[in-house]
């Protein structure tokens, strides 16, 4: 394996496995307790989560993508399509983030800590099945990127 090939497998594995371990971590963990939880406690955690996962999420997403098309730059047939169909995931998560978590998002981040933003529950179902569905297109992305490792030619 090239040193490109390598720096790009622990790019596109490392901060994959960093932003899918994240992304189920909230669907294991935090969307079950925020269900339980009454508005304004739900309110108060949920904005406060924003602040560390919001900026790192994103972040890890594109490293993993820019790393698996680095990777598929440098590699071929079914590794290079595999890592292709990963990015294609990476990009709908991405998009769809920005088109329907982060209107949610912003509406817990606009008022101060305490407050319930109008509709709390209605955001708070519709977030939860939304990154529920991100969880699992995470996984399917990061499965496609190990697969794809295992295509990869020495």
């Amino acid at each position: 394996m090239s040193p490109a090939l390598r720096l790009s497998t622990i790019l596109m594995l490392g901060a994959g496995g960093l932003f899918t371990g994240g992304v189920v971590w909230y669907s294991w963990e935090r969307v079950w307790i925020w269900r339980r939880l009454t508005l304004r406690a739900y309110a108060i955690d949920f904005r406060r989560s924003l602040l560390k996962a919001d900026p790192a999420l994103p972040i890890l997403l594109l490293i993993s993508a820019g790393g698996a098309g680095s990777f598929a730059s440098f590699s071929g047939g079914s590794a290079r399509m595999l890592s292709l169909a990963g990015i294609a995931l990476l990009t709908v998560i991405l998009v769809s983030s920005l088109i329907l978590a982060e209107p949610i998002n912003s509406q817990f981040r606009r008022v101060p800590e305490g407050t319930v933003p109008q509709s709390a529950d209605h955001l708070r179902q519709r977030w939860r099945r939304f990154h529920l569905v991100r969880t699992a297109l995470a996984v399917a992305a990061f499965a496609l990127f190990v697969t794809a490792v295992s295509y990869a030619s020495p």
